[in-house]
């Protein structure tokens, strides 16, 4: 078995971690729901080829016996790249808020591979965290201890989930190939620490422009359609509304917009006097002012890859804002990262109410300075007035706890009160 992991070259697995041939990589949880969660395994590129190799995903409620599997379902191939083969399956018929026990059984094998366990979206108002994290590079770091915080922050029996804000892995092939693409995605997931996050609480994600492609692409990148492709294989992800991968979900009466910054981005590198960039292209744009108008969710978060000082915002961030302002649509939130620092901003609008970015961004990226930060938000929707705590953590010494030395934690709490006009 360790035969397998040191040929690979990977990280061999910790008792801790669990998993083993023929998975390489750890079960990663997707998308939840009230009744089902998705989930993503990743094997060698050559199991599965053979007649009759299959990967069998199990779940049953945490206070289950050990064998009374209450949901079992095949996963599916969801095609190879990089020496690897991707897996998904989908859990139906749980129930919400609730902590299940799942595993991945391989034919071929004895016993389970890979089991953890996770709780679905609670259904309705509820008390939670996110957390927040971009920018993590498994070629130059491959330990990331912040996300021994993230864990330690998360790992508290609500129904907890993650974000992850784009650079979610670091693209150096310029074209990157699909191989380039898998291999830099299976590199990132061999982080022991990051692997302890995934495959224990629902993750969603977005990306930005080093796992989109090189450095400040946009829209007219040629490899868009193939960073797309290894994209939707390698995240079990909620359905895309539109081009490119931009998606919401709501979880405990708060709406999630994940949006793309990449796949309709016009802002071009060398930009002429008096150009006019765009963030988003104008299908996804529209999408994102009819679905706030429509959300009746108490908060509702813009999560996306570039910050809103980004200069490619164009007339689109003020649009944005007014459109905000204009229509009264309350509760409404950003979640940025892309620029290595973690830090909270604001700016209030004419007419409308201050707007609060959470900026969080280096969790696992060494630039200089190397702050290994990132962001949690803390939820209460029970509430008459519904709370939000912005949260900050700057862990430049890269302790594993909150505790440790040189850990700082920046806190902004804000009633759903204040965030209207």
């Amino acid at each position: 078995m360790l035969g397998l992991w040191v040929t690979l070259g990977l990280v061999v697995p910790s008792a801790a971690q669990a998993y083993a041939a023929p998975l390489v990589r750890v079960p990663f949880v997707g998308r939840a729901w009230t009744t089902g969660a998705s989930i993503w395994v990743g094997t060698s590129a050559s199991f599965g080829d053979a007649a009759g190799e299959t990967l069998t995903l199990r779940a049953r409620e945490e206070t289950a016996c050990e064998t009374c599997w209450g949901v079992t379902v095949q996963m599916t191939d969801s095609g190879t790249g990089g020496g690897f083969r991707s897996w998904k399956g989908a859990l139906e018929g749980l129930k919400p808020n609730t902590r299940y026990h799942y595993g991945v059984f391989a034919s071929g094998f004895t016993g389970e591979r890979g089991g953890f366990s996770f709780r679905t979206e609670p259904d309705g108002a509820a008390r939670f965290k996110v957390g927040v994290a971009s920018c993590m590079n498994g070629a130059t770091a491959p330990s990331q201890p912040s996300w021994d915080i993230m864990h330690e922050q998360l790992n508290t029996g609500e129904p907890n989930i993650q974000l992850l804000v784009g650079d979610n892995m670091y693209t150096s092939e310029n074209p990157p190939s699909k191989d380039h693409f898998w291999f830099k995605y299976f590199q990132q997931r061999a982080v022991p620490q990051f692997t302890n996050v995934f495959r224990a609480f629902p993750t969603f994600a977005t990306w930005d422009d080093h796992d989109y492609g090189p450095n400040d692409e946009d829209g007219t990148f040629a490899q868009k359609d193939v960073a797309r492709e290894a994209y939707a294989a390698l995240y079990p992800h909620p359905p895309f509304a539109g081009d490119g991968i931009y998606h919401s979900f709501d979880w405990g009466r708060v709406a999630f917009f994940m949006m793309d910054d990449r796949w309709g981005r016009d802002c071009p590198r060398s930009m002429p006097s008096g150009y006019s960039p765009k963030m988003y292209g104008a299908t996804q744009f529209s999408w994102l002012k009819s679905a706030l108008q429509a959300s009746n969710a108490t908060f509702k978060v813009i999560v996306n890859g570039s910050t809103l000082g980004n200069t490619c915002w164009g007339a689109q961030k003020q649009a944005l804002f007014d459109f905000i302002a204009a229509n009264k649509i309350g509760g409404v939130l950003f979640v940025t990262g892309d620029i290595h620092r973690s830090l909270l901003t604001d700016r209030t609008p004419a007419g409308g109410y201050p707007l609060y970015e959470l900026i969080s961004s280096g969790i696992g990226s060494p630039s200089t300075p190397a702050e290994y930060s990132f962001g949690v938000m803390e939820f209460n929707t029970t509430l008459a007035d519904p709370t939000v705590t912005l949260k900050v953590i700057q862990n430049p010494e890269q302790r594993s706890s909150i505790s440790g030395a040189g850990v700082t934690v920046t806190t902004k709490t804000l009633k759903r009160s204040q965030l209207q006009n």
